[in-house]
């Protein structure tokens, strides 16, 4: 749903707009709830699994343990990573090989 204006009232109205199948969507794994063990675990089988499909998004929340293991892994695999934004800390985008 966005707000768009209408052409021929000149009002803004709230439309549906249907996403093209061209367009890729980023998946993401959160791993809010999910103890160290399980979230390694669980991010390096969504990494491997997503690999062709870069960039994907990790959500490890503002656990500094969290951020560490994800480091690890990119680190692992030769990935590059960035938070989604400057307010957002607690989400990693990984991107493509460095």
């Amino acid at each position: 749903m966005v707000d768009t204006l209408d052409s021929k009232s000149n009002v803004f109205r709230n439309v549906w707009v249907r996403v093209p199948p061209s367009v890729q969507i980023m998946k993401s794994l959160d791993l809010h709830g999910q103890n160290y063990d399980e979230a390694e675990r669980l991010a390096l089988v969504f990494i491997e699994n997503n690999i062709d499909m870069l960039p994907v998004e990790i959500i490890t929340g503002n656990s500094i343990e969290m951020k560490q293991i994800i480091s690890k892994i990119i680190k692992l695999k030769k990935l590059s990573a960035n938070y989604s934004n400057s307010y957002n800390l607690g989400s990693i985008v990984i991107t493509d090989k460095r």
